[in-house]
């Protein structure tokens, strides 16, 4: 693939949240080996708030090293498979170290293999992606044999961990209370709140780096007033969902003679990328949109048909403002 095309895959902002959950991963990361417990930390946060992308980030700063004696995985990112068992994610982590007979064995032997290959490839943070796959969303119940599983491995291995997911994956922490102990405060990630001056401010100044890290492509400073605004509207204000959107257009202008961004790439994109979730709402990119008469807009998590009783519910009103 030609480079214009990979410029948008590779746009990375770090804006202030960013760079605070990077340290907060590095922590952990630097506690291993140095505390008489290692330091773990639950991010959580909405579908598409970014939290992926910053685990990702991390893992990339400590790729894996081939040495004669072995791989050397420092950070070994998984990702929970749905209604974890302790044998189907006992397997998870193995077949992300590289165990080829990942398969075999009873969940005994492979809490064996684990903690060895653990030691083995010099693993000093787990990260665990998707851990609300933890709680069953229907029946709110969390298969507390898994989580005893995985506190007996931390224990064992003394590995840090940072766990990423939906709120209500925090479940697993507030019903486990050996595993709970373990974890420092929660780090929240987020919409950027339009009301809100300050994140309306930050969201915007993140429009304008995403925009400067694509010179080659021809497009509506996203960061003005208007075109922010109804990048926003799009967008919930998520980190990404924004990116979606715009790698789509960009993906879309790629054959233009001058790789032009306009309403109406942005437009289409939109609907290619994120409107079939949102099929009542307007498409904030038509010229006709009223950004003055925009209705409320309702966060993902908060238009599901049944939300656990957990789920905190906020509709807003959004305004344009300066």
């Amino acid at each position: 693939m030609n480079e214009p095309m990979d410029t948008p895959e590779r746009v990375l902002v770090r804006y202030p949240l960013f760079t605070v959950a990077v340290a907060r991963i590095q922590a952990c990361f630097d506690s291993f080996g140095t505390t008489a417990e290692p330091q773990c930390c639950p991010i959580v946060g909405e579908s598409g708030s970014g939290k992926t992308t910053i685990i990702s980030h991390f893992a990339s700063l400590h790729p894996c090293v081939d040495h004669k004696c072995g791989v050397e995985i420092q950070v070994l990112l998984a990702k929970v498979p749905a209604r974890p068992t302790v044998k189907s994610f006992a397997e998870t982590l193995l077949y992300q170290l590289g165990d080829p007979l990942w398969s075999r064995g009873n969940t005994v032997s492979k809490s064996i293999r684990l903690r060895e290959l653990f030691r083995r490839c010099r693993v000093r943070l787990l990260a665990l992606d998707e851990f609300q796959h933890f709680v069953d969303a229907r029946q709110a119940s969390i298969p507390n044999e898994v989580a005893d599983w995985l506190k007996e491995q931390v224990e064992e291995t003394g590995v840090a961990i940072v766990v990423l997911g939906l709120h209500r994956c925090l479940e697993v922490l507030k019903q486990n209370e050996q595993l709970r102990r373990r974890f420092g405060a929660t780090l929240r990630v987020g919409a950027f709140r339009w009301e809100n001056k300050d994140d309306r401010t930050t969201y915007r100044a993140f429009l304008r780096a995403v925009q400067e890290q694509l010179p080659e492509y021809v497009m509506p400073r996203l960061a003005d007033l208007d075109m922010a605004f109804r990048m926003h509207y799009a967008s919930y204000g998520l980190i990404g969902y924004t990116m979606k959107i715009i790698r789509g257009a960009a993906r879309i202008a790629h054959d233009h003679p001058r790789r032009e961004i306009t309403l109406r790439t942005l437009a289409q994109s939109f609907r290619q990328h994120v409107w079939i979730e949102r099929l009542s709402d307007s498409n904030p990119f038509l010229e006709s949109f009223a950004v003055d008469k925009a209705p409320p807009l309702k966060l993902p998590s908060e238009t599901v048909c049944a939300s656990p009783p957990y789920a905190h519910h906020r509709s807003v009103r959004l305004e344009l403002h300066a």
